[in-house]
């Protein structure tokens, strides 16, 4: 092959790279431009929506708040010159009997406006499979014996590729450290005071799981 040909290939492999990276950095707009019932809660994909600064305000919510606690998790914001998201790192050292959990929130309020549940653009890597988003009632806010609004999710670990993770308000229900609270209210979005995302050993679960994984996230929205 002679070095123009050469030259080709490489413009068109360098031409694809491009063209990924772009697509990858207007995922969330994207997302919302094909669906217009979207309305983006954390664009991780947008430097001025998510400047770095913000990943200062993600704190932990771990199992460490008690005694046994050996769990952990870290909130990062994942920037090179081409792209940025946010990346959940946790590990996961339960008890014997699965008790353990590994988080991170943030305080936020939300509007009135009516949506029918909270989607996720993300990829899971790593020993965990099992997670949940938690909502806090803003009058729980820094306590610790409280009840949070959850709605549990899978990871697929095998692939590749980022999937989407739709969250209906009906799956949330009140839980008290890993157990359902069946007399809680009904969650009153305008009142939730903090969103966070957590890992769990899966105690009151039929499953098990301890180790470390991870989530590459993009955005959360509304839809």
């Amino acid at each position: 092959m002679g070095v123009a040909g050469r030259e080709i290939v490489l413009s068109s492999v360098t031409l694809f790279l491009i063209v990924s990276v772009l697509a990858s950095i207007g995922t969330a707009k994207s997302f919302v431009e094909m669906d217009k019932n979207l309305k983006l809660i954390f664009n991780f994909n947008s430097e001025s929506e998510f400047p770095a600064e913000a990943a200062s305000s993600w704190y932990e919510s771990s199992d460490t708040v008690r005694g046994a606690g050996m769990s952990k998790a870290v909130f990062s914001l994942q920037k090179s010159k081409m792209f940025q998201r946010a990346i959940m790192f946790a590990l996961i050292n339960p008890q014997p009997n699965g008790a353990g959990f590994a988080g991170m929130k943030t305080d936020i309020t939300f509007s009135a406006e009516e949506k029918d549940g909270i989607l996720l653009q993300l990829r899971g890597q790593g020993d965990l499979k099992y997670w949940k988003v938690v909502l806090t009632d803003s009058q729980f806010l820094g306590l610790t014996k409280l009840y949070t609004y959850e709605a549990k999710f899978t990871v697929n670990l095998d692939s590749s590729e980022s999937e989407t993770v739709r969250l209906p308000f009906s799956d949330f229900k009140a839980f008290y450290r890993g157990q359902e609270v069946p007399d809680a209210p009904q969650m009153d979005l305008q009142k939730i005071g903090a969103f966070g995302v957590q890992t769990f050993g899966g105690v009151y679960d039929q499953f098990k799981q301890n180790g470390v994984g991870s989530l590459e996230i993009d955005f959360v929205a509304f839809y």
